[in-house]
């Protein structure tokens, strides 16, 4: 990348070219265990696109529930970001239920403020251009058996959206 800087006299776009054609790049890519704010909003997004958020009280509660609740870390240094703070059974089971939850329908996310305010429709839909597109390819063979056993949608959003595959960035 430095070559490439010095070569093109300092142009960034040719040096980020360099960079995400390199297989360093690629290698790296896909190996960080997401944390839970990662986690939780990358399962929001994929599920729902880009339907906007009326209530972000689901979104919040899961994100408590998997212990990294913003501005609830009691020191300044943060949340930790490594996968040892966020991989333990306890986590993981938490994270199954969320994903349950998230791939089974929108748990009020759709809900505007008010008294009485109805839901608007909206069911996940992580089966969608992106994943037949980027995503399904990156599947192990594993999570693929997996997913062709699903009973019914909610259940392959369920296996989805705990694969390991999406725990990962």
């Amino acid at each position: 990348m430095a070559e490439r800087f010095q070569r093109t006299d300092g142009d960034i776009a040719e040096v980020l070219k360099t960079m995400f054609q390199s297989p360093e790049f690629r290698a790296s890519l896909g190996s960080e265990f997401k944390d839970p704010v990662h986690y939780v909003i990358s399962a929001v997004r994929f599920s729902y696109g880009d339907r906007i958020i009326l209530n972000g009280g689901p979104v919040q509660n899961w994100i408590n529930r998997l212990a990294e609740g913003l501005y609830n870390h009691e020191t300044p240094d943060g949340y930790p970001m490594n996968a040892a703070a966020w991989n333990g059974p306890g986590q993981m089971a938490t994270r199954f239920e969320i994903a349950r939850q998230i791939g089974s329908g929108p748990q009020g996310l759709f809900r505007p403020d008010g008294v009485g305010a109805l839901e608007q429709p909206a069911f996940p839909q992580p089966q969608n251009p992106l994943f037949y597109a980027v995503v399904s390819r990156t599947l192990a063979p594993a999570t693929r058996n997996a997913l062709d056993q699903a009973i019914s949608a909610q259940d392959w959003n369920t296996l989805f959206l705990s694969s390991p595959e999406f725990m990962h960035r």
